[in-house]
């Protein structure tokens, strides 16, 4: 799999698709639990692949994805091996049947995609973040957090990036009122309807997953 630097994907194909839905699975206005993250981000050489007709077709229709195939997102097909797969594996420990993915969306801070490690060029994530391109995502993206019909799960690191933008834009207040000096990477978070965890990524224990089944059980 190609490796590249850090920067707004240049294939064609895959940002129309996120022209017509910047998110993944449900359609976030609608779904009822969101899981919030940095960057969509995708190898650069996605495109490519013989993989990609699926990844088309989940961007296309994630719910309808998820339930055809019977798993939430397309690098958890054999046959994909590279960057992101480990974040859907963890993820998939959750054991969200596809009967419940009408209410469960992917959203990121930026709304169109990426390729390359974003902290490799955190001056140009930045850039991306508080772009004139991104910020009717952001705008949304408050709205979301906002509404307490639903559940958002974030990583531990958004916190920072969210407060950032408050900084720079006046959005996300809420996250302004959250000091992660009182919580624990190591567990689950709460501040009213937000949960934080540690990335999927990141050695996320088995402890807090659990935590989240009990929580999504009881929101589904």
């Amino acid at each position: 799999m190609a490796k590249s630097i850090f920067q707004k994907h240049q294939s064609e194909e895959l940002n129309k698709l996120y022209l017509k839905k910047n998110y993944q699975g449900a359609n976030p206005n609608d779904a009822k639990i969101l899981f919030v993250g940095r960057d969509p981000n995708w190898a650069s050489d996605i495109e490519t692949m013989r993989l990609f007709r699926y990844i088309s077709e989940y961007l296309t229709d994630g719910v309808s994805f998820w339930n055809k195939y019977k798993i939430h997102h397309p690098f958890l097909l054999p046959n994909y091996k590279g960057d992101g797969k480990r974040y859907h594996k963890i993820f998939s420990k959750l054991n969200i049947e596809s009967s419940f993915s009408n209410k469960i969306s992917f959203v990121e801070l930026i709304g169109f995609p990426t390729t390359g490690n974003a902290k490799s060029n955190n001056k140009l994530f930045l850039e991306y973040l508080t772009s004139d391109a991104n910020r009717n995502h952001l705008i949304e993206l408050d709205s979301f957090l906002n509404d307490i019909e639903k559940i958002i799960f974030i990583a531990w690191g958004l916190i920072d990036d969210l407060k950032y933008l408050n900084s720079k834009t006046g959005l996300f207040k809420k996250i302004v009122q959250m000091n992660k000096s009182k919580m624990s990477i190591s567990e689950l978070n709460k501040y009213e309807n937000i949960f934080i965890h540690r990335h999927f990524s990141d050695a996320i224990s088995n402890s807090t997953l659990d935590k989240m089944s009990i929580i999504l059980k009881d929101n589904l």
